[in-house]
């Protein structure tokens, strides 16, 4: 009897819904696995001039909505290179194809080294820079515009490291023709004397 006694009066010292612990939503569930339990996040370790690493903004120039920020968060929150080989897209004669190389920094700014496949000498190569914009979260859309505000290229992200080619200069390829990510970082450092972009 006095056993079962005691083992009432320690029952009754634990809170109210002590074994009743919070069950975590689906979507603390993804960004616990994508960022790991913790939440940090590795600062990228490679600076490339670009500017400082802000957080994107949309086009009005407030903060993103929090889907677009969490799904920029994984595939640009640190420098990347992609290479590819893309065909001439105008269908004129003589078009040469073409080897891209082209660098996103999470800052928001991009710069490419284009490579024209029949005339490969560094003279003949196009150097371009700009920003890139969100244009879709599911899956990861951007944009690539000119310092004119010039739509340059449209991509999407197939995975973290591949992008895929949905338009060039305004052009739709007919084919699936993709960028895939680089070991190494390409700053494409020769371009003379590259404007400074304020892309957010």
């Amino acid at each position: 009897m006095a056993l079962a006694v005691l083992l009432a009066g320690c029952a009754q010292q634990r809170a109210p819904n002590y074994y009743d612990t919070p069950r975590e939503s689906t979507e603390t569930d993804a960004i616990n696995q994508a960022q790991g339990r913790s939440g940090a996040r590795a600062p990228a370790q490679i600076q490339l001039g670009f500017g400082a690493t802000q957080p994107a903004k949309d086009k009005a120039g407030g903060t993103p909505p929090a889907g677009a920020a969490a799904a920029v968060a994984r595939p640009l929150s640190e420098p990347k290179t992609f290479l590819g080989t893309l065909p001439c897209l105008t269908g004129v004669a003589g078009c040469s194809a073409t080897r891209v190389t082209l660098t996103l920094a999470p800052s928001g700014e991009w710069r490419a080294r284009t490579v024209y496949l029949d005339r490969p000498d560094a003279k003949n190569n196009r150097l371009e820079q700009g920003c890139w914009n969100v244009i879709g979260t599911q899956p990861l859309r951007i944009v690539l515009q000119t310092q004119g505000g010039v739509s340059k290229a449209n991509l999407t992200f197939v995975t973290d490291n591949v992008l895929r080619v949905n338009a060039i200069d305004g052009i739709e390829p007919t084919l699936e023709y993709r960028l895939t990510r680089q070991a190494d970082i390409d700053g494409i450092t020769e371009l003379a004397n590259p404007a400074t972009l304020h892309c957010r």
